[in-house]
């Protein structure tokens, strides 16, 4: 089995009707969490659906239905009684003409991210061929962002992966991880 092989694409995850939802809700909202990374290796706006809301609960029932197809194809990734968890989910928009993250990196740099064991992107906009991939460095492979597709690959440091730029018009993703369960103190 190839690397490649633990980053799956699914086609048409999430309707047209919650994805514009969650397009729309990005540009109306003004009482979220908001964050505008401006450095030079970032520059995109994010911002985080609040828990428990109307839109989180519908974002996250196409979240679990496609952890669950991940987990049927690979089931040694966690094999625990408890679920993973998912905590948080951010929207962000990526703008043409230098917006983005486009620094090759792993979702596990540090202790405080040492419960992410998988990544899950869903795409809200088609982007033309060949601008805005998520970009895999040692896979040589590249997800081509499509309407409603959701792609979901190991957290660890095999998996290094950036956004391409885009050139033509904003790029929209729902991003976020699956987390091991959180463990008692290690007395």
């Amino acid at each position: 089995m190839r690397l490649s092989s633990f980053c799956v694409s699914y086609p048409k995850a999430a309707s047209d009707e919650l994805v514009d939802k969650m397009i729309d809700w990005f540009e109306n909202d003004t009482t979220s969490k908001t964050m505008s990374p401006s450095r030079d290796t970032r520059k995109d706006i994010q911002k985080w659906v609040e828990v428990g809301t109307p839109l989180y609960k519908e974002i996250e029932t196409v979240k679990r239905n496609y952890l669950n197809a991940y987990l049927k194809e690979f089931p040694y990734v966690y094999k625990g009684k408890r679920k993973l968890e998912s905590e948080e989910t951010k929207i962000q928009r990526t703008d043409p003409q230098g917006g983005g993250f486009h620094n090759f990196h792993s979702e596990i740099s540090h202790f405080k991210n040492i419960r992410r064991v998988l990544v899950w992107t869903l795409y809200l906009n088609d982007i033309p061929e060949g601008e805005g991939e998520t970009e895999f460095l040692l896979q040589r492979l590249k997800v081509q962002p499509e309407k409603g597709k959701m792609t979901i690959f190991p957290a660890s440091f095999p998996w290094q992966h950036r956004g391409n730029p885009v050139h033509d018009r904003p790029k929209y993703i729902s991003t976020g991880w699956w987390l091991f369960p959180k463990e008692g103190t290690m007395d």
